[in-house]
């Protein structure tokens, strides 16, 4: 009876065994383990936390030097530690075909045109733009104008911004732009109207664009508009240079 009770004792032990042991490891593949780190990594850049930025995005690269996430990240992390020939370097191989990552392509474009290098920044940007996947188009058509002005192809920068505006009316960097390419082209009501919308949705009023208020309302007799944008700039920017230039105003 002992026996026979010790018998069916190993033979259940044994049928547990076969259950438990040596369970298959979830161990997930090289290129997605890449893709979480490089998450983490852009997580933690955009915290300020530079030090475990870079720690994760090396792992990432580790695992896949290819991951173009992860190279365009380390090309922002190179951006922070004022390393520009490394952070042109990740540029570029998060921007090679096939499949290149449009966020590193608007971004690098906005770099190749604050540079002067034109031509290939209108590449990228017409990349983008022939893409109808990229839904960043506001913000992309905003700088397409901006390198066009900058250019001083002021016509083709005009119709950049007032595309981004159709799309998200309230864009303030768009109405920003549109109110300085009015104010260029001497029409101080379409001036105005820009401004005042810029000012509507709460958006930053910067010394410029306080500037550019003050000028527009004296050029159409409204001297209590003008002396209140004129009080509102040597309050908030005592210092600028606009601010100083309204000495001979008063």
């Amino acid at each position: 009876m002992k026996i026979s009770l010790i018998l069916v004792f190993l033979i259940l032990l044994s049928g547990c065994v076969k259950e438990s042991a040596f369970p298959e490891p979830d161990i997930k593949p090289p290129e997605e383990r890449a893709k979480i780190h490089a998450d983490l990594a852009g997580n933690y850049l955009q915290r300020g936390q530079l030090e475990v930025a870079i720690e994760e995005i090396n792992r990432s690269l580790d695992l896949d030097k290819n991951n173009k996430s992860a190279n365009y990240i380390m090309a922002l992390i190179q951006i922070r530690l004022k390393k520009p020939e490394e952070s042109e370097r990740y540029f570029k191989k998060a921007i090679t075909e096939p499949n290149p990552l449009p966020s590193a392509q608007h971004d690098y474009a906005n770099r190749l045109c604050r540079k002067g290098k034109y031509n290939k920044a209108e590449e990228l940007y017409r990349s983008l733009l022939n893409n109808v996947l990229y839904t960043a188009r506001a913000r992309l058509l905003m700088n397409v104008g901006a390198c066009f002005n900058k250019q001083e192809k002021y016509k083709e920068a005009e119709n950049a911004m007032r595309q981004s505006l159709r799309i998200n009316p309230n864009y303030p960097d768009a109405l920003l732009q549109m109110t300085k390419i009015s104010y260029r082209n001497s029409k101080p009501l379409e001036t105005r109207g820009w401004y005042q919308r810029y000012f509507q949705i709460g958006a930053r009023e910067g010394p410029e664009i306080l500037y550019i208020a003050y000028q527009t309302e004296m050029t159409l007799g409204d001297k209590n508009a003008a002396a209140s944008y004129a009080l509102k700039l040597r309050s908030m920017y005592p210092r600028s240079s606009q601010a100083k230039s309204l000495i001979i105003y008063k």
